[in-house]
């Protein structure tokens, strides 16, 4: 079964595993459901099919900012910085909230907004949302060194600081 796995990142530096998440079902794709149902207009179960729908949510500003910012917290090669847990906790509980999940289904976002709020000892949390992929916090594999590279962080983003830069200049007319 695939799992998620939650690392504490040190940008430039190095990741560490926090916690792995049994079934990554229950993670991201029940974001991409919620979303593709309520603003697309697309089955829960066909979001996937119709991912490209999907992706450009985030930019818009008739959908709550907490709804936009936890799509985009499952985009890869997006993290959360330390000054912002506990605005990603408040974003997941907001949206869980406002949305009705079926009791059988496996959620985990209860669990990854109460790991923001532990706040860890780290400057960054990332995800790997499907043990199926590959992490995106290991750059290229070196044979030489037998060991991965850092991964390119020019092609990382804070995810706030992305989704305020685009509020901001969307608001001021410039976006």
């Amino acid at each position: 079964m695939s799992y998620t796995t939650v690392y504490a990142l040190w940008p430039g530096e190095r990741h560490e595993e926090l916690e792995d998440l049994r079934n990554a079902w229950g993670t991201a794709p029940v974001v991409w459901g919620k979303m593709s149902a309520r603003y697309c207009g697309i089955e829960e179960m066909a979001a996937l099919a119709n991912i490209e729908k999907l992706w450009p949510l985030w930019k818009r500003l008739d959908i709550k900012k907490s709804h936009r910012a936890v799509l985009l917290m499952t985009y890869d090669d997006h993290y959360v910085g330390r000054e912002n847990y506990t605005r990603a906790a408040a974003d997941i509980r907001a949206f869980l909230a406002d949305f009705s999940f079926h009791p059988n289904r496996v959620n985990h976002w209860l669990r990854i907004a109460e790991i923001f709020e532990t706040n860890p000892d780290c400057p960054a949390i990332g995800f790997q949302w499907t043990s199926v992929g590959d992490n995106p916090w290991s750059g290229e594999w070196n044979e030489e060194k037998e060991e991965y590279e850092q991964p390119d962080w020019a092609c990382k983003c804070e995810m706030y600081a992305e989704l305020d830069a685009l509020d901001t200049a969307q608001e001021g007319g410039t976006a």
